[in-house]
């Protein structure tokens, strides 16, 4: 597996999940102190969305940047369709791979939120309140959503990253 891949399929990831990093930007739809627990819900709902589909379309995004035989643009989700087929434990081994990194990057992200705390008392809701009890320090919130968007993206990179050379090994050598 070269290393090369994998940084040309982080970089596909992290312009093709774009999305994702917009949507971890809102804190009224991340954070239940910054909205409303019906806004946390579609939050949290179009997050899990927009994560499984970046899964799903890592093989093509890989493909983008780092194509070989057999991996390209026209024939990366194939090409990981009959791998999961034919090699179902090797398929699970890359999506645990990149569960792995995902899981690491939410330990990363809360051990930030906890050294750079984004929520704060507010003290005018003290004497007022009509005022929100919560206060949301931005560029530390901002700070842990690129973190998270960063550990993510690298987390879809790794399983494409397998996925390509786990077809590079069953179709012939690589590009």
């Amino acid at each position: 597996m070269n290393i090369g891949n994998l940084w040309r399929t982080w970089l596909a990831c992290l312009i093709a999940c774009l999305p994702i990093l917009v949507l971890l930007l809102v804190p009224q739809l991340m954070r239940s102190r910054a909205g409303s627990s019906s806004s946390l819900m579609i939050g949290v709902g179009v997050l899990l969305i927009l994560i499984v589909a970046a899964f799903v379309c890592a093989p093509l995004m890989s493909a983008w940047l780092a194509p070989a035989p057999g991996w390209r643009p026209r024939s990366a989700l194939r090409a990981t369709g009959a791998l999961w087929r034919r090699r179902t434990g090797r398929s699970v081994l890359a999506l645990s791979a990149g569960i792995g990194v995902y899981a690491i990057g939410q330990i990363i992200g809360y051990a930030l939120a906890q050294a750079v705390p984004h929520v704060h008392d507010n003290p005018a809701f003290a004497t007022d309140p009509s005022q929100s009890p919560w206060l949301i320090d931005y560029p530390a919130f901002a700070l842990q959503a690129v973190v998270i968007y960063a550990m993510t993206t690298l987390a879809v990179a790794v399983y494409a990253w397998q996925m390509r050379a786990l077809n590079t090994r069953v179709s012939g050598p690589s590009a």
